[in-house]
């Protein structure tokens, strides 16, 4: 989507649907692709997995982040129903227990991000990112919208919680950062995008700007510095947009000569490889040019089903 004011999409608390899907079908397109086949000099379609599994295990990863009791304060301030998250996923098998006990006590278990995990971290760190006060807050756009602040999808888009989003940002306090942890965020969050639109992180307009601002709020208010929220922006994003850092793990792969691991994760989240217009300029038209990407357009991914 454009940069700036976005309208609020129908359904908002949905994740788009296909996470699995959408690394079947960058597989696909890299596996028929000639081009790519002899960049991997002759070696079997396992390569692909390979490279598959280093982008998104299907394990899922680790971080070195753990909610405490930020779902906990999240609910007490109004920002997440927990009833309204069982009827959201009733007909997708129930509130997994792991989710449902986050709504009820502290944890200190590392937070793990996999494909089945991403989409339901996805709404558990939106209303945090939304909601948290920090100073930085004072120089967000939402902060400037005034009374347009409820047309952002990040906040008119939120309907998990017993309060609207627009009153939601900037109201509460569930994590608490000091000046240096409130420098890391900034830092970070203003060199993060994503594929789904051309803002930074720092201008949370929908819900995966919001998730991975509250992410980082989370880490850094553990101690992880600025280095430190990228690597975890890393990871956060592959799982959420995971046909886009296929692509760009082969377009490392081939032109630069990069594994996944050493793709720094500053670089990559920055504007030109992760936001929409820097990814398919820089690595989708790059990849379909030499004929590494075939097949039908991809924009970057939606915010939302």
């Amino acid at each position: 989507m454009p940069a700036g004011r976005r309208r609020v999409l129908v359904g908002a608390t949905l994740f788009a649907a296909g996470t699995l899907a959408g690394a079947g079908g960058a597989l696909l397109w890299a596996g028929q692709s000639r081009a790519f086949r002899n960049y991997l000099r002759q070696r079997s379609d396992a390569a692909l997995d390979e490279l598959a599994a280093e982008v998104i295990p299907g394990a899922g990863v680790e971080l070195p982040v753990r909610f405490s009791d930020a779902v906990q304060r999240l609910v007490a301030a109004g920002a997440i129903s927990p009833a309204r998250f069982e009827r959201l996923y009733a007909a997708r098998g129930g509130v997994p227990g792991w989710m449902r006990s986050l709504f009820e006590r502290s944890s200190a278990d590392p937070i793990r991000i996999s494909a089945a995990s991403a989409p339901l971290l996805l709404n558990l760190l939106w209303p945090l990112g939304l909601s948290n006060r920090a100073a930085f807050n004072a120089r967000s756009p939402l902060a400037l919208a005034g009374a347009g602040r409820g047309s952002f999808a990040s906040t008119g888009g939120w309907s998990l919680g017993e309060r609207p989003g627009a009153e939601l940002f900037n109201s509460v306090e569930i994590v608490r950062l000091n000046e240096a942890a409130e420098a890391a965020v900034e830092q970070a969050a203003r060199a993060s995008f994503r594929p789904c639109c051309d803002n930074s992180a720092f201008f949370q307009d929908c819900n995966h700007g919001s998730a991975l601002l509250g992410l980082y709020q989370l880490a850094a208010a553990q101690g992880a510095d600025a280095a430190e929220l990228f690597r975890v922006g890393k990871l956060a994003n592959s799982y959420w947009y995971p046909e886009q850092y296929l692509a760009a793990a082969i377009y490392f792969r081939a032109f630069e000569s990069l594994g996944w691991s050493e793709v720094d994760a500053a670089r990559l989240m920055g504007q030109r490889y992760s936001s929409a217009s820097g990814w398919q300029q820089n690595v989708d038209a790059r990849l379909r040019k030499t004929g590494l990407r075939r097949g039908t357009d991809s924009s970057g991914g939606a915010c939302a089903a």
